[in-house]
């Protein structure tokens, strides 16, 4: 069998050139972070990339996740006008770019000649030697990039799919917690608050501090559809208003009763049935997760790129205010207007 030949950057793919792919990606890439000092037309997007981008819903997708108020600026735009909008938006990053390097050039030539007249002025010292610093930093975040990306992404943490009482639950697996909790909501929904013994009731301490109400001392945890675990669980109270509620958390305890095994490399927690047998059930996923999981299932899109565009919208208005508050002198009048 031979190999596929190696596609050249000018192949034309649906009526467009590939170069003009390649073009796109980089504009993508440039309405996050404008690394451009120099501007010329070669940085313009032309309307040979702009008609791409409008034609390729994954090409849009792509820049409403980086830049959402940009591409709501461009979403239904005649193609002449979503051009300018792009183009003005490159220039304003590429002047913005280009102040801070300027910025920043001026600043070590200060320090500079500081150093040169004081060898140990306090001040060009620290600033340089936090300049090293950051090189060093920077140069550990480009490695972390290149070898191990993963790093950067979300964790998500470990819930599977239990029963109680026939009512599903899903069951926060957390091996750094002491006890087995389960919430007052989720007792009353499973018929078993008449089950709580008060006697064990207290406070519980760690990261934060919550009400005991008491202790159910058993409560048959059903995995699957024929296995049964019984467990002792901690009742806890309503947290206090704005604060997070637990429903279930299969704690260290119990996870040590039952033997547990933790295998994250096949995403699954076994319980021991007998000394050479395992029960596994699989940890849950992003879609099956709600938001308040860090999940993904009911996800709005609309609503989130709508919460970015507002904070960005608040950003650029507050640092146009300081900007404008920095024109003016002591007395409040515009400095154009000095003699």
């Amino acid at each position: 069998m031979g190999t596929d030949p190696v596609v050249d950057r000018n192949t034309v793919l649906d009526g467009f050139e590939r170069n003009d792919l390649y073009t796109l990606h980089d504009f993508l890439i440039a309405t996050v972070s404008f690394s451009h000092t120099r501007l010329s037309s070669a940085l313009f997007p032309t309307s040979r990339q702009i008609t791409l981008l409008q034609s390729k819903e994954h090409l849009f997708k792509e820049l409403n996740y980086h830049n959402p108020t940009l591409a709501d600026k461009l979403r239904g735009q005649p193609l002449e006008v979503a051009v300018t909008i792009w183009r003005t938006q490159v220039v304003k990053g590429g002047i913005a770019a280009a102040a801070a390097s300027t910025s920043k050039y001026h600043q070590e030539s200060k320090y500079k000649a500081l150093l040169q007249q004081d060898p140990n002025h306090p001040e060009a010292k620290e600033y340089f030697a936090k300049q090293e610093r950051q090189k060093n930093v920077q140069s550990q975040y480009q490695q972390m990039m290149q070898e191990y990306p993963e790093a950067m992404g979300r964790v998500l943490m470990l819930y599977i799919n239990v029963t109680i009482n026939h009512h599903p639950i899903q069951a926060f697996c957390d091996s750094g917690a002491q006890m087995t909790i389960m919430s007052k909501k989720v007792a009353r929904e499973c018929d078993l608050y008449d089950c709580i013994d008060t006697r064990f009731a207290g406070t519980a301490v760690g990261v934060g501090t919550g009400k005991i109400i008491g202790r159910i001392h058993i409560v048959q945890l059903c995995i699957g559809t024929t296995h049964y675990f019984p467990c002792s669980v901690t009742v806890m109270d309503d947290p206090p208003p704005g604060a997070s509620e637990m429903p279930f958390l299969l704690g260290l305890d119990m996870m040590k009763r039952h033997t547990c095994i933790m295998d994250l490399g096949a995403g699954v927690l076994k319980f021991r049935l007998s000394p050479t047998e395992y029960l596994e059930t699989p940890f849950l996923h992003e879609k099956d997760l709600d938001e308040s999981k860090g999940g993904t299932k009911g996800f709005d899109v609309q609503k989130a790129n709508e919460r970015i565009r507002q904070q960005l919208e608040q950003e650029e208005a507050e640092q146009n205010g300081i900007k404008n508050d920095d024109d003016d002198d002591d007395d409040g009048k515009p400095k154009a207007m000095e003699e």
